[in-house]
């Protein structure tokens, strides 16, 4: 008879896996009580290795609380929007006003950070202010030394009119950003039939394989945690192609 030992954890060469968890979820599996936050980063298979604390909703709205007590020092949220939605479509967003309001609230925050020793990184997304790689790099530029971080996402930065000439994007974004983020979050982008695009597991969408592939191996340092999305974590794990080991005696 076979009988298997505990797991040890989970590890893929050259790649730090995380999975991004819901909090809700976590709270109804393990009966514990809801965090102060929607979501934690833990790496893959050791679920007390937290990364981040990820905080949902727009920071530059007017109703928009964090609260910095959270299980992590590093606090994950979009960089905002000034759409009445998270991801409606506000040209001032991309303009001057979005980047004025940005830097105001990281003003805003930046006492309560340094003194509770807490850092924000922002969620990279074509719809928030943060959107596009000189953007991105910028915003760091101009508030270098301060408790402020970027993850990239280059799905998320994915617009329908870019997908044409997806390859480049995805080359410019991994070459700028990759060795400078805190994070990289790896998820999946289809367009549905009104051409508007909508996030995916891994291998559910149109991300060239090859080509993220070597991007991750050639920008993202083996250290930076690259963040899943719980669903379909088999299926994504096989898509980046590596090697699951785990202990097994007879």
């Amino acid at each position: 008879m076979k009988s298997c030992a505990p797991a040890r954890s989970a590890y893929y060469v050259g790649v730090n896996i995380h999975v991004l968890h819901d909090c809700r979820v976590l709270a109804n599996l393990t009966g514990q009580t809801q965090l102060p936050c929607d979501g934690i980063v833990s790496r893959l298979g050791q679920a007390n290795d937290i990364a981040a604390a990820w905080i949902d909703g727009n920071p530059l709205s007017e109703n928009f609380v964090a609260d910095v007590d959270q299980v992590s020092s590093r606090l994950l949220m979009y960089s905002g929007t000034l759409s009445s939605s998270l991801f409606g479509e506000d040209p001032r967003t991309w303009l001057k006003p979005g980047r004025v309001a940005l830097d105001a609230f990281a003003d805003r925050v930046l006492p309560t950070l340094q003194n509770a020793n807490r850092t924000i990184c922002f969620r990279l997304h074509a719809r928030h202010v943060l959107s596009d790689p000189q953007g991105a790099l910028r915003f760091m530029l101009d508030h270098a030394q301060q408790p402020f971080e970027i993850a990239l996402g280059p799905a998320d930065m994915i617009t329908p009119d870019m997908v044409g000439t997806i390859d480049d994007h995805l080359r410019r974004m991994f070459e700028s950003l990759a060795p400078r983020a805190a994070m990289v979050f790896l998820n999946d982008i289809r367009l549905n039939a009104a051409g508007q695009a909508r996030s995916v597991a891994l291998g559910d969408g149109i991300l060239p394989q090859e080509l993220v592939l070597s991007l991750i191996r050639e920008h993202v340092p083996a250290n930076t945690p690259v963040v899943l999305p719980p669903h379909k974590l088999e299926q994504q794990l096989k898509w980046l192609r590596f090697e699951h080991n785990q202990a097994v005696s007879k």
